[in-house]
């Protein structure tokens, strides 16, 4: 630390041009380097450039010692004798030659520290600091900055736009003419240290340019910054209409505190459907259009929903009546269980993956029947994805075919339901649901809310073993798709008098089978 400080002091006995120490950017996460170390040495010891050394620089020597008390930074204090000796630190005497007019003392990393006015005596100045260090170097009291000029003292901005900022350093010849860029609320806008401001969200924010001479200097621009919209969600992506139906659109702006919330509203095909400022689908053609939702701030976001007018579907093949609810998928919903003749009645039972089921002679379904495993839950055989349920892991996550009762029983037309189909049959968007009784027999009534046609699901239970439990309270269909929680499950929609929804059932268990098909 001694040999550093003398070599500082050293330092300060060389008269070094302004432009070659003090230029070099400010940052405010690091450190400033003020000039290159190898270049600063050179000078020090002599060998640097000739035009690096001016004698008509503002760096004017003067041969006289600063004689007073200084103090440093932990609060010590040694005393500058006239003859330029002290006794700081240890009692070791130290020299160095200061200069009239304004001395900078920076850290080691660099970075200023203070300004002293050599002038001012009987002044308390920090000397030392807690980076092990410092660097002195001479200017003119008159080169220190005067007054900062700021391109925008006010300035309106859109959230997600950018702005330059600048500023006018006073006066022109002044040594450092840098300045530190800050933002008061960093959460509305950021500044970068080229003065490029970043607006993020509404609200409004100062924006400030410091000069790093350490003269104190500074300007500010007051920005307001715009909400803009960044998104809009509609309440469908698709809807299925018939000729003169019609489906009401409703569209949520992000976000909430957007300063623009209006939307307008247009159809790519009026001759097919039209929507009307309130945001009614009106279905005027056999089709499919396009109807988008923009916002009106000039920020471009849009939404979409695809509308498609069509006929009714409805009608009976290989014996089997279905129904068309007119769903996004034009999934067609069979009126009858596997196995019933009417949509009130039970119908069949199968395990899942089996295509012979209750009606077939199948009496005990349990892990110990169930054809895809050697008797257990973890001893699968087909359908798995996880060596811990069986050592044949085939990753098949949907029944194949031959392996589907409603394609094996009722015809290549049919399939059982996929996981999807099922959470669209009982999405609050496109139909309605409730637990209803059909000629005596309890269920689930569900109702299209586009063309009210509806399908009615017994409350048929499910066969464990050799018994039937939940018969009249439950009811538990088949989908075509792998369980997620583990392969010993497979996916079914269950509900009872409460509750409707899609989930995971054992693999083994007797359960409904409501066929499905897509129209030609």
């Amino acid at each position: 630390m001694k040999h550093l400080f003398s070599f500082l002091l050293l330092f300060c006995m060389t008269v070094v041009n302004a432009q070659t120490i003090l230029k070099g950017d400010m940052n405010d996460d690091k450190d400033v380097n003020i000039a290159d170390v190898t270049s600063l040495v050179d000078v020090v010891l002599g060998k640097a450039p000739k035009e690096t050394i001016g004698i008509g620089s503002p760096y004017m020597v003067d041969n006289s010692y600063v004689v007073g008390k200084w103090y440093a930074e932990d609060g010590t204090s040694f005393t500058l004798n006239e003859d330029g000796t002290t006794d700081y630190p240890n009692a070791t005497t130290y020299k160095f030659r200061p200069y009239q007019g304004t001395l900078m003392m920076f850290n080691a990393s660099g970075k200023p520290i203070k300004t002293m006015m050599l002038n001012e005596v009987e002044k308390t100045y920090l000397l030392a600091n807690n980076y092990g260090g410092a660097y002195f170097y001479y200017i003119n009291s008159t080169s220190l900055v005067t007054n900062l000029t700021i391109s925008e003292s006010t300035l309106s901005m859109n959230s997600g736009t950018t702005a330059q900022l600048s500023v006018i350093a006073t006066p022109v010849d002044a040594f450092n003419p840098h300045v530190r860029w800050s933002s008061s609320d960093k959460n509305i806008a950021t500044v970068d240290q080229n003065g490029l401001v970043t607006a993020l969200v509404g609200g409004t924010v100062t924006i400030t340019a410091t000069a790093t001479d350490g003269s104190g200097v500074s300007t500010s621009c007051t920005i307001t910054v715009i909400q803009m919209v960044t998104g809009i969600k509609l309440n469908l992506s698709s809807i299925v209409l018939k000729v003169d139906g019609y489906q009401k659109l409703t569209a949520t702006v992000l976000p909430s505190n957007a300063a623009n919330t209006k939307v307008v509203w247009s159809s790519s095909d009026d001759s097919i459907a039209e929507i009307a400022s309130s945001g009614e689908v009106l279905a005027n053609g056999l089709g499919t259009c396009t109807i988008t939702c923009e916002a009106t701030d000039g920020s471009g976001i849009k939404a979409t929903c695809e509308v498609i007018v069509s006929r009714d579907e409805s009608g009976t093949i290989n014996g089997q009546s279905y129904v068309d609810l007119f769903l996004p998928s034009r999934t067609l919903w069979a009126t009858c269980n596997i196995g019933a003749n009417s949509p009130e009645e039970y119908g069949d039972y199968f395990a899942w993956g089996e295509t012979e089921g209750y009606n077939s002679g199948k009496t005990n379904f349990s892990w110990s029947t169930y054809k895809w495993c050697n008797g257990s839950y973890d001893s699968l055989t087909k359908y798995n994805v996880s060596i811990s349920y069986g050592s044949v892991v085939d990753n098949k996550t949907e029944l194949n075919l031959v392996d589907d009762a409603a394609y094996v029983n009722l015809g290549a037309e049919w399939r059982m339901p996929s996981w999807e189909q099922f959470q669209e049959l009982i999405n609050s968007n496109y139909t309605t649901t409730e637990w209803t009784t059909l000629n005596g027999i309890k269920g689930r009534k569900i109702t299209s809310k586009t063309n009210g046609n509806s399908i009615f699901l017994p409350a048929a239970g499910y066969s464990y073993k050799s018994s039937l439990d939940y018969a009249s309270s439950c009811g538990y269909y088949w989908s075509h798709t792998l369980g997620t929680s583990n392969p010993g499950d497979a996916r079914c929609m269950y509900f009872d008098s409460n509750y409707i929804s899609v989930d995971n059932e054992d693999r083994c268990r007797g359960h409904s089978v409501r066929p499905v098909r897509l129209p030609e």
